[in-house]
């Protein structure tokens, strides 16, 4: 008899069992309480135990439960689209309801190719994405993101879309130090629209802010002003990924607000729902919109649960309680606040070799050598044995969220990504950052 009939994505992890959770704490069902460090995987924005986000689940199963997008609307469904739109970029009226991250993305590839249909470019179908990155696991998203091992897995389903270089100062794919490189990596877009044809690019997917693939990136800010004008001039859609960085994480409420840019199409998830529902979404500009309201007036796509009430009733919940406690505007403080620990921390460990990010979204990137940035070698899997070391071997635990594996840049690196719910105070702060830095210590032991 097996002791456990779920196929887990590790089949040799042997995982605790959640209990129950408060603020920005868990406990599991032997009575371990961690401090989750990284809001689960960025989801668990407002943290744990919110009761009007549980009463507001209740209230809307109890109601309605479900119904189907192609039938009805809900008032749930409207008042989310409204609270989103009020206060998203200027001319990015229209929202479109699903389930997660991957469901967001997809759909965005979706709408940009009936958009270009409908204005007579049915020959545009390719969708550039970029060596760092990650969109989703469906084929049509991995297929536009830069994680060889996903990629060669799923071959040949997976589609050799083009990728171009990300905006990774760190380390460069040109070699070359900001602000001399000119930005280089942005004009690499435009190449490749030009080898691949203009006529067949849909569209070019980004996050701003890169999440799991290079643990909080943050590009130069002219990056966006490029890339935009490259977009524009070749009638390519500017898609960009918010599932992470985006509703508040990076301390503005695009991250793409940051960078004074404008996109096609935002997709939104994880903190939407705030770890309560499953529930993920597509700003779209008024430009696109119009373009199916004046011809098919349908959108050829669906999914069972698009903009079901009982999501969208958490959802809205959870933007009120965003907005009662003004933690939108509080994430950008307390992210400084954290950001400077962790630098103290890199001052005092030799194996960090970088500290990212904005806002609450930051990362830590570990290397065997700070001067020369040269990475551990794979076999030795460091962010990994950082994560179970926090969770396991300390007196107190902690949750990190790794990086995944090989991307498109080749080389394997360890990644650890710090995001803690927007609700943490600074007392939790530094009781993170003492056990970040005990956990790395004790990393640094193991590889002594």
């Amino acid at each position: 008899m097996a002791e456990s009939n779920v196929f887990y994505r590790s089949l040799e992890t042997k995982y605790p069992v959640i209990e129950k959770g408060t603020g920005v704490y868990v406990w599991d069902n032997q009575g371990r309480k961690y401090l989750d460090g990284a809001s689960g995987c960025v989801v668990t924005n407002i943290g744990y135990g919110v009761e009007s986000v549980a009463e507001a689940l209740y209230q809307e199963a109890r109601q309605t439960g479900f119904s189907h997008g192609s039938v009805f609307t809900s008032k749930p469904q409207e008042e989310l689209a409204r609270l989103i739109t009020e206060d998203a970029p200027g001319g990015m009226d229209y929202v479109y309801f699903v389930s997660g991250g991957t469901e967001a993305n997809e759909t965005a590839f979706s709408i940009a190719l009936q958009y270009h249909r409908q204005n007579n470019n049915p020959s545009k179908w390719k969708i550039i994405g970029r060596r760092l990155s990650y969109h989703g696991s469906s084929f049509a998203t991995l297929s536009a993101a830069g994680n060889i091992q996903r990629r060669r897995m799923y071959s040949p389903l997976v589609m050799p879309f083009p990728l171009v270089p990300a905006p990774h100062c760190y380390r460069c794919y040109c070699n070359a130090t900001y602000p001399e490189c000119g930005v280089s990596c942005a004009y690499e877009l435009e190449n490749t629209i030009l080898s691949e044809g203009p006529e067949n690019v849909a569209a070019f997917i980004l996050e701003p802010i890169i999440g799991t693939s290079a643990a909080a990136s943050v590009p130069p800010k002219e990056y966006f002003s490029i890339v935009r004008e490259i977009c524009n001039r070749y009638d390519v859609l500017m898609i960009t990924d918010e599932v992470i960085c985006g509703y508040g994480r990076s301390g503005r409420y695009l991250a793409l607000d940051h960078f004074d840019a404008s996109a096609d199409l935002v997709t939104l998830g994880k903190g939407l729902g705030g770890g309560y529902t499953p529930l993920a979404a597509v700003l779209m500009t008024d430009k696109v919109y119009d373009t199916f309201n004046r011809n098919a007036r349908k959108f050829i796509h669906g999914y069972t649960y698009q903009g079901n009430p009982v999501s969208c009733a958490a959802g809205v919940a959870v933007n009120r309680y965003l907005k009662d406690h003004n933690l939108f505007q509080r994430v950008e403080s307390k992210g400084r606040y954290l950001k400077e620990k962790l630098h103290q921390i890199a001052e005092k460990n030799a194996i960090v070799g970088d500290v990212r990010g904005l806002g609450l979204l930051l990362g830590l990137e570990l290397v065997k050598d700070k001067a020369s940035k040269e990475s551990f070698p794979a076999a030795k899997n460091i962010a990994e044995k950082a994560r179970e070391i926090a969770m396991n071997d300390l007196d107190h635990g902690l949750m990190l969220y790794t990086g995944v594996g090989r991307t498109a840049d080749v080389t394997p690196r360890d990644y650890l990504l710090i995001a803690p719910p927007f609700t943490i105070n600074e007392e939790e702060m530094d009781l993170l950052v003492q056990l970040l830095s005990l956990t790395l210590d004790k990393v640094g032991e193991k590889i002594n």
